[in-house]
């Protein structure tokens, strides 16, 4: 999977993960349903961009996503746990319907601002 220079795209069975770099930070556009099964593919794609530290900022955009599971939220604060470390300002925009309701009772929003970070729900 490419990230510098170029977009980069990478499908599973549920999900769509594009990611868009850009001069003072770098977008990814989350599309489908984060769950167990496919998880792990958005994992590996943020960790790796995460490592490499190229911005200051990540916007992770899931305004996209249909379904959100306790999966796709550990994956979440995995990326902000890997963002913090590689002082990278992680934001995740875009969560809407039932995947907000679950990402407030979790107090995600309140979690990332605690570690510099933000959600914004929509």
């Amino acid at each position: 999977m490419k990230i510098a220079g170029e977009d980069a795209r990478r499908e599973t069975g549920e999900i769509s993960v594009h990611v868009a770099p850009g001069d003072t930070q770098v977008t990814v556009v989350v599309m489908g349903r984060v769950t167990v099964n496919s998880s792990p593919k958005l994992r590996s794609a943020l960790l790796e961009l995460l490592r490499r530290g190229t911005a200051a900022l990540a916007v992770i955009d899931l305004s996209e996503v249909s379904y959100l599971d306790v999966s796709g939220l550990a994956t979440l604060l995995e990326a902000l746990k890997a963002a913090r470390q590689h002082s990278v300002k992680l934001r995740v925009t875009g969560i809407g319907g039932r995947a907000r309701t679950f990402a407030e009772i979790a107090q995600l929003d309140t979690i990332f601002r605690r570690w510099g970070s933000e959600v914004e729900f929509r």
